[in-house]
């Protein structure tokens, strides 16, 4: 065999390699070669940032993945993998034939101007974990009115106060609402929320509670809103955990006095 015939053979088996190794990288069935608790925290993320569309997404497979990678808890896998991960989650493609599926998704949470400028990621499509929703709470501006209600939609489902931040670009209005947790504020939890809120509104002019499900306080610093929004969270749940107890309690006692008197 001639030397060119070598080197012409040698570059077919380098090119076959090159084939099969893309082939590998961009086959579904490498979903199955994860470990699985990759598996699970791979199909966790894509159910908890897409949601079904109408339209087709225009973000494929192959940069879909990169968000991911890109989440703090994140990790690299093949664009093969994660087309496996979505038909998983229960997301088919538009086209198998296609090398990057699309799909007909859309971003679950869309971010906010200044959420982008806070994780450096611009322009529309991002797909991002709701981090706020780890927190319990919501961090919204006025014009993200579809988020406010997906936030009080599932306050409602999962029976947990409503609290919310609408911030501004130097203040912010900070909302506690236990309605969709089902309870109510006892007065020491009241005294509690009024001490948060006097630090900021000596006065009270600028909050108030109501019912003693309902706490606003307006014109907070934006750099501390968080911090308010945090401990009204805390003291509501305090609250539903005493409300709780409260109720088993008083569950065993009628059982015991029901058993005495038979």
């Amino acid at each position: 065999m001639t030397t060119n015939n070598m080197n012409a053979v040698s570059t077919r088996h380098r090119r076959d390699a090159l084939a099969q190794r893309d082939w590998a990288a961009n086959d579904p069935t490498g979903f199955q070669k994860l470990k699985p608790e990759q598996q699970t925290a791979l199909v966790d993320w894509i159910r908890a940032v897409l949601v079904p569309a109408k339209k087709v997404f225009r973000r494929n497979s192959y940069g879909m993945k990169h968000d991911f990678d890109h989440e703090p808890d994140g990790f690299y896998v093949y664009n093969g993998a994660f087309k496996g991960a979505m038909l998983a989650a229960g997301f088919h493609p538009v086209d198998e034939s296609d090398l990057n599926w699309r799909f007909r998704v859309k971003p679950a949470c869309e971010l906010a101007r200044w959420e982008q400028r806070q994780r450096r990621v611009y322009g529309r499509g991002w797909l991002v974990r709701n981090r706020w929703r780890e927190k319990g709470y919501e961090v919204l501006e006025g014009t993200q009115w579809l988020r406010a209600q997906e936030h009080s939609r599932a306050c409602q489902r999962e029976h947990r106060p409503r609290v919310v931040v609408l911030r501004a670009k130097y203040l912010a209005q900070v909302v506690l609402d236990t309605e969709p947790s089902g309870h109510r504020l006892t007065r020491e939890a009241v005294a509690a929320v009024l001490a948060v809120f006097a630090e900021f509104d000596p006065k009270g002019r600028h909050s108030y509670v109501i019912n003693e499900q309902l706490a606003v306080i307006r014109r907070v610093p934006v750099w501390r809103a968080e911090e308010v929004a945090s401990a009204l969270l805390k003291i509501a749940q305090g609250c539903a955990a005493a409300a709780s107890n409260g109720t088993s309690a008083s569950a065993i006692d009628s059982e015991k006095r029901g058993a005495s008197t038979v």
